[in-house]
């Protein structure tokens, strides 16, 4: 079995979800071998690390209900939980995320009963109450360039840096307030922002990047004098934003960056895309391909479905370029379905 939830001390009812999510806990065994032997089960670690914390949300709601044993549980805890969270207003898709989650935990519970000759408690409804065919539409979060400038004006010097640096190398919040000087190099004429997979180098990305994965993201041209006066004067181990990534969250919100900070990759995203097609001279061309790849995943094809033997030249440039940019985002290759929401207009 895979990486195991170790549970941390505390009440009974934490200590039921971590043995029954354990009890799916298939990570580092393969997908085909495993629902061979018991259906859907966990396989990654960013799944076991969903699971666990929708299942400790509902029990914790669970405790406040005074339900202490995960094994007493009933439909009506179920269609409470889903109601209750229906009225915080969270996102759609959350809610969707939730019941798959719920349903995984279940069905650990099913494994424990058998395994101990428990007679199996159903809880979880047959269909889901949340229709995962409405699920809420890609959005395109980018901003213009007039409204980037607008938000600009608005904020403070300190936080002006750390958008100066969303916006060049379209970093997440965190890796914009964890840039120091070492991070920011010169390859001939382009400028980069890299992270090292090497925990000892001036640029870790261990604790700066999301996963702790190296990267190399190009600066936007039209950002590189901006990005090279922040250097100046600067030590290799010297922060550029000289305040905490949760100061420059709210820096934004004052602002009026309603797309929260996340818009500015998106932003960034698009216009690197647009700087690759234009320089292969495929701006039109690329972009119907693209949008062509998208909507074959949508439909459940192969995402070069319909490219004829004429076309694959095309398409296997615009595949090239989509790659490309995902890279600089720290998305790794193959991500149509990221295509949808960072590249497309």
């Amino acid at each position: 079995m895979g990486h195991q939830v170790k549970s941390r001390g505390g009440n009974r009812l934490k200590y039921q979800i971590e043995q029954c999510i354990n009890s799916i806990n298939k990570v580092g065994v393969s997908k085909r071998t495993a629902r061979k032997n018991g259906g859907s089960q966990i396989h990654s670690y960013k799944q076991l690390k969903e699971v666990l914390s929708v299942s400790q949300n509902f029990g914790k709601w669970l405790l406040e209900q005074e339900v202490k044993d995960l094994f007493r549980l009933k439909k009506v805890h179920y269609l409470e939980y889903i109601d209750y969270m229906q009225q915080k207003e969270v996102s759609y898709g959350h809610l969707i995320n939730i019941e798959t989650n719920l349903r995984l935990l279940n069905k650990g519970m099913k494994h424990i009963s058998i395994a101990k000759g428990y007679g199996i408690r159903v809880w979880i409804p047959k269909q889901r109450i949340i229709d995962t065919s409405n699920r809420e539409n890609p959005v395109n979060r980018s901003i213009t360039d007039e409204r980037a400038s607008e938000v600009y004006e608005r904020l403070s010097n300190n936080a002006k840096i750390g958008m100066n640096l969303q916006m060049a190398f379209g970093l997440r919040l965190k890796e914009a307030s964890s840039t120091t000087k070492a991070f920011i190099i010169q390859q001939g004429n382009e400028i980069f922002w890299a992270a090292s997979d090497d925990s000892l180098a001036v640029n870790p990305a261990k604790g700066v990047t999301k996963g702790g994965r190296a990267r190399k993201t190009q600066c936007r041209p039209d950002y590189e004098e901006r990005i090279k006066k922040l250097l100046s004067g600067k030590s290799d181990y010297e922060y550029l934003v000289p305040i905490h990534y949760n100061s420059l969250k709210s820096a934004y919100y004052r602002a009026g960056l309603i797309e929260g900070s996340h818009g500015l990759r998106h932003t960034y995203a698009r216009y690197m895309l647009n700087l690759e097609f234009k320089k292969y001279g495929i701006e039109l061309e690329g972009r119907r391909m693209m949008t062509q790849m998208i909507e074959n995943r949508a439909a459940g094809y192969r995402k070069d479905h319909l490219v004829s033997a004429e076309q694959r030249e095309l398409y296997d440039l615009t595949n090239k370029i989509m790659d490309t940019i995902h890279g600089y985002l720290g998305h790794g290759s193959n991500r149509t379905d990221l295509a949808e929401v960072y590249l497309t207009e």
